[in-house]
C-alpha cells in the first residue's frame, strides 16, 4: 500500500473522501475542483487524502493535486 496523499503526495495520517455517487462530482468544466476532476477521471469514489487536504475537500478550498 502506497500510503500518501493522492492529493498532495504526504505521508502520515490518510483520511478517505467519499462521495455516494460520481454524480455528485459534478460536470467536467473550470468550475469542477480538481479533486473532483480527478476522482471522475478515475471513476472512483473515495480518494485517500492527508488530513490538510481532506479538510480543504470539505472547506471548499484549493487542494494541490500531483496526480
Amino acid at each position: 500500500m502506497k500510503r500518501r496523499c493522492e492529493a498532495c503526495e504526504q505521508t502520515g495520517h490518510m483520511n478517505v473522501h467519499h462521495v455516494r455517487t460520481l454524480a455528485e462530482l459534478g460536470s467536467p468544466g473550470p468550475t469542477q475542483p480538481a479533486w473532483a476532476a480527478v476522482m471522475a477521471r478515475r471513476q472512483r469514489k473515495a480518494l485517500v487524502v492527508c488530513d490538510t487536504c481532506h479538510d480543504h475537500i470539505h472547506a471548499g478550498q484549493p487542494t494541490t493535486l500531483t496526480a
